[in-house]
C-alpha cells in the first residue's frame, strides 16, 4: 500500500485533535479508515475521547437547576421535568433524559418511606418531647419499658420479594407471583413489651381489644415482665402510644392507682418507639419460614420462637440509638426523623 503523504498526515492529524472521528477523516481526506486509526494511535494523548451520543438539548446550568429542584422536593415526578423544561425551554425531553440528566449530577432515585402525617401540633409536642429529654443517657432510658400492638396475617407479606429472569423472556413461572389471600388467610393481634434486659411478655389477643382487655393485660404482663428483670420500681416508667384503648379514663385510672408511672408520649411517633423495629424483625423472620402456618395457632407458635429468641444485643442497640433520636428529633423541631 501507498504511503500516505506528509501533507495528508498532518491533516487527519489536525482533524482527529479537533474531535473528529476516523470514519469523519477518511471521508475528508479519501484515505482508509485504518490509516486515520493508525494516525491516532500515534498521537492519542493530544486527541480528545470521542463524543458519544447526541448532544444534550438543555446546557450545564438548567442540569444543575432541574437537580436542584429534585433535590428540594419541588418537582418529584418525572412528568414534573418534563413540564419545567418545556416551560424554560420550549422544547419536549422523553422522560428518559430526564433520569440521564440527574444522572449526570449525581443524584438517584430511591423509594420514599413512609411516615405519618404530622400536624403542626404534633410537630410541637415532638419537640417539647425532644427539649425533655434532650438530655437523658442511655442509663434512663433503661428504666423504660416500650410497649405496642401489631397484626399479623397468617398469609402476608413482609418486605418485598424479587425473582429474576433473562431480558426478553415472556415466560410466566409460579415463583413470579406473591401468594395471597382474602383476609390474609387470617389475622392475629399481637401485644408486647420490650426492656434493655430482654423482651418482656407478648401476648395474642384473641378478640377485638378494648380498655377493659387492656387494662387485664397491664395487670398479667407489665408488671410480672418488670419484676423478671428486677427492674428498679422507684424508676420504672412505662410507655404505651395515644392509641384510644390507652388514654381511655378506664385504662389511666388503673395506671394511676397502680402508681407506675407512665412517660408521656406525643402523637404520631412510631420513629421513637423502638418496639416498631421489633415488629418489623419479627415480621422478617416469620417470612423467612419455608412455609405457611396451617392455622393461626401454628401461627403463634412461631411467634413466640422468634420473640424469644431476639438478641438482646439487638434490642440494646435500639436502646442505645434514643440520645441521637432525641438529638434529631430536636435538630428537625419536632418533623419525622429517620
Amino acid at each position: 500500500m501507498k504511503p500516505l503523504s506528509n501533507s495528508k498526515v498532518q491533516n487527519a492529524t489536525q482533524l482527529l485533535i479537533q474531535g473528529k472521528s476516523c470514519c469523519q477523516v477518511s471521508n475528508t481526506l479519501k484515505i482508509s479508515v485504518s490509516s486515520a486509526w493508525r494516525i491516532r494511535k500515534r498521537v492519542k494523548e493530544y486527541i480528545p475521547p470521542p463524543k458519544i451520543g447526541q448532544k444534550s438539548k438543555i446546557s450545564k446550568r438548567l442540569k444543575r437547576v432541574l437537580a436542584q429542584k429534585y433535590s428540594t422536593g419541588k418537582l418529584e415526578t418525572l412528568k414534573d421535568g418534563q413540564q419545567y423544561i418545556q416551560s424554560i425551554e420550549g422544547i419536549h425531553v422523553v422522560k428518559q433524559s430526564i433520569l440521564n440528566y440527574l444522572k449526570s449530577e449525581n443524584m438517584k432515585a430511591f423509594i420514599k418511606q413512609k411516615r405519618p402525617y404530622l400536624s403542626d401540633n404534633h410537630k410541637k409536642e415532638r419537640y417539647q418531647f425532644a427539649k425533655e429529654h434532650l438530655n437523658w443517657t442511655l442509663e434512663d432510658w433503661k428504666n423504660v419499658m416500650f410497649s405496642d400492638e401489631t397484626l399479623i396475617s397468617r398469609i402476608g407479606s413482609y418486605g418485598r420479594k424479587y425473582y429474576f429472569k433473562k431480558r426478553g423472556d415472556t415466560s410466566i413461572r409460579p415463583h413470579h407471583f406473591k401468594k395471597t389471600k382474602q383476609g390474609g388467610g387470617g389475622k392475629m393481634m399481637i401485644w408486647g413489651c420490650i426492656t434493655y434486659f430482654g423482651v418482656g411478655d407478648a401476648c395474642w389477643i384473641p378478640d377485638k381489644m378494648n380498655s377493659v382487655f387492656y387494662v387485664e393485660v397491664l395487670k398479667d404482663y407489665v408488671f410480672a415482665s418488670r419484676d423478671w428483670y428486677s427492674m428498679n420500681k422507684s424508676k420504672f416508667l412505662f410507655q404505651q402510644d395515644n392509641a384510644k384503648i390507652h388514654t381511655a379514663s378506664f385504662t389511666l385510672n388503673f395506671i394511676k392507682s397502680s402508681k407506675n408511672p407512665i412517660i408521656e408520649w406525643p402523637a404520631n411517633s412510631p420513629d421513637l418507639n423502638l418496639i416498631e423495629t421489633i415488629w418489623s424483625y419479627l415480621k422478617m423472620k416469620l417470612y423467612h419460614y419455608p412455609t405457611e402456618p396451617k392455622n393461626l395457632d401454628d401461627l403463634w407458635e412461631r411467634v413466640q420462637d422468634v420473640w424469644t429468641s431476639i438478641p438482646i444485643e439487638f434490642i440494646q442497640g435500639l436502646y442505645s440509638s434514643m440520645p441521637e433520636r432525641m438529638r434529631k428529633l430536636y435538630k428537625c423541631k419536632g418533623d419525622n426523623i429517620k
